[in-house]
């Protein structure tokens, strides 16, 4: 019987998978995708899904709309690029709920082991639909 996964290892997963997820939502048909934060173009495989509020607050770390892409260089070096990002975020989503994902940040969320499972499955069906329509299957 096969030994079933800790759910850090099932957060670790889910994190990846809904960051792959976010990148290949925003691709083009050809797979490429823009930094949020400095318009770089490059294909989804070679960006990173960044998070507007970092993954160590947990309330957020799997909220699609806290996730876009980012070219490696502004994900890694956030704080020279934040001001770009909340401007993006602006943009995209309103103040309003820019301000509420900051001000929400500390609150305190435990995900089960159910919980990723749930995240892992529903995130990987809709993979596969990106990738029907991105050709990749």
């Amino acid at each position: 019987m096969p030994r079933q996964a800790s759910k850090a290892t099932l957060k670790i997963k889910a994190h990846r998978l809904m960051q792959k997820l976010v990148r290949m939502k925003a691709a083009d048909a050809d797979g490429y995708c823009e930094c949020v934060t400095c318009g770089v173009v490059k294909h989804y495989k070679q960006m990173d899904g960044g998070h507007y509020i970092s993954r160590s607050y947990s309330f957020h770390s799997l909220r699609e709309e806290n996730i876009h892409p980012q070219c490696k260089g502004c994900n890694r070096y956030m704080g020279k690029v934040h001001d770009d990002y909340r401007r993006y975020m602006v943009e995209m989503y309103g103040a309003d709920f820019v301000d509420w994902l900051t001000e929400t940040k500390w609150t305190i969320t435990k995900r089960s082991v159910v919980d990723y499972q749930d995240v892992i499955a529903d995130v990987s069906e809709r993979i596969k639909d990106q990738e029907v329509r991105l050709n990749e299957r």
